[in-house]
């Protein structure tokens, strides 16, 4: 979920969410439940090894033209590790970690692009394939030749993601509309091969949460932005969008299905929900983020169980106004067993900190943030962060010796773990 802060003097009504309906118009039949009534109240401590095989620590070489600014996104192809960072820039590995090359072609020509909102490897040739914020796609062979311009499907829409099946793109988007003085949000997912040939989509309409506070004379505007989430698991798409109870499928041939449905029961949250109710930890309703990761036998889902949360996390920040607030994290992280049917949310393995316990090498808690293009769980940390983590627990070998190789100004060690 991302929360939009704007301030200035802005003149609208509080506006109330209405949620938006979910399900396709397509057979029930094959749709899996996920009974999340049932399973808030038992968690347990979850060990890696029981949805993993391996787990490896790759220290990424670090030397003058290597470095990596902020890490925005991770992709796993072919043996090579693909990292890009704050500066719009691509930095390309191989899978022990040494350095290869740089992949850049910022700019305002019309073969090059001005950032980055995510981006893909092709397995078959090496292609890069950048999706820009304005929504267009570039695709770019392996040595960084430009090959053509994918111009989004809606030029109004926000496209946030994508990604290729088959012969055609999927991306997610959502567009924003006054009506009335009210803000309107419409979420999508389209299924095309350009934008006169679109196979199949998936659009929610809603008015948009929204929460406005004075500060410093003027106003500031709290408005929730949800946009749809993709992931690619061998040969189908799958994806959520903001406050449904489904996850939906996209197969080779462009179809959209519905494939899971979330059941929460007793806990399922209020149909008008204003911006306080949604952000209330302390409200008995349970939502899921539309961030996910699936292997061959497991979803892996985040959950805001809000007052079920048995371990919340709190944090202190700054607010715009320049005073402290104490917050709760009570986010719950579960994994769903495709073949049993089971949903268990995990307690954590260490305090303060979610995630599988690292039971395979010692190391860290670990849960994915991104996915490899051979269904790698992927995530990284940061040498100073592995580093600080070893002199608050030298008990941890594995954080010792893992701290010991490293200087905190290093690139980030990437996490890869293998899925059984």
């Amino acid at each position: 979920m991302k929360q939009i802060h704007w301030s200035g003097i802005l003149s609208a009504a509080l506006i109330i969410f209405v949620a938006a309906s979910c399900g396709t118009n397509n057979s029930k039949s094959g749709k899996g439940i996920i009974d999340v009534e049932s399973a808030v109240g038992k968690g347990s401590v979850v060990n890696l090894s029981e949805i993993a095989s391996d787990i490896k620590y790759v220290r990424l070489e670090t030397n003058a033209e290597s470095v990596i600014g902020n890490v925005w996104n991770v992709k796993l192809s072919k043996g090579k590790i693909y990292v890009s960072d704050n500066k719009y820039t691509i930095s390309i590995f191989s899978e022990d970690g040494k350095f290869i090359k740089k992949f850049s072609r910022v700019g305002r020509g019309p073969e090059e692009y001005v950032d980055i909102s995510t981006f893909q490897v092709n397995d078959t040739d090496g292609g890069i394939e950048i999706m820009d914020r304005s929504g267009r796609i570039i695709r770019y062979d392996s040595d960084g030749n430009f090959i053509e311009v994918i111009d989004k499907v809606y030029q109004k829409a926000r496209s946030q993601s994508f990604v290729k099946i088959s012969d055609f793109i999927v991306s997610g988007w959502y567009q924003t509309s006054r009506l009335e003085g009210q803000m309107e949000f419409k979420y999508g997912v389209t299924a095309y091969v350009d934008s006169l040939n679109i196979l199949s989509e998936k659009i929610t309409t809603s008015l948009s949460s929204m929460k406005m506070q004075q500060v410093n004379g003027g106003m500031a505007v709290y408005m929730r932005i949800d946009p749809p989430y993709l992931i690619k698991h061998k040969d189908e798409v799958k994806f959520m969008m903001a406050e449904c109870d489904t996850i939906f499928g996209i197969d080779s041939k462009g179809q959209i299905s519905d494939k899971y449905v979330l059941g929460y029961g007793k806990y399922h949250s209020p149909k008008d929900m204003d911006y306080d109710t949604h952000t209330n930890n302390e409200s008995n309703f349970v939502s899921l983020s539309t961030a996910f990761s699936e292997t061959d036998r497991f979803l892996l889902l985040i959950f805001n169980l809000r007052a079920m949360a048995p371990e919340p996390i709190e944090r202190t920040s700054k607010g715009l106004d320049g005073k402290e607030n104490i917050t709760k994290n009570t986010n719950v992280y579960a994994i769903f067993d495709k073949k049993k049917g089971n949903l268990t949310f995990l307690n954590q393995p260490e305090k303060g900190t979610m995630g599988f316990k690292e039971d395979i090498k010692g190391g860290f808690p670990f849960w994915p943030r991104f996915t490899g293009n051979n269904g790698e769980l992927i995530n990284f940390r940061n040498a100073i962060d592995i580093i600080i983590e070893a002199e608050k627990n030298p008990e941890n070998k594995f954080a010792v010796e893992l701290a010991s190789k490293l200087t905190e100004n290093d690139n980030p060690v990437i996490i890869i773990v293998t899925p059984k």
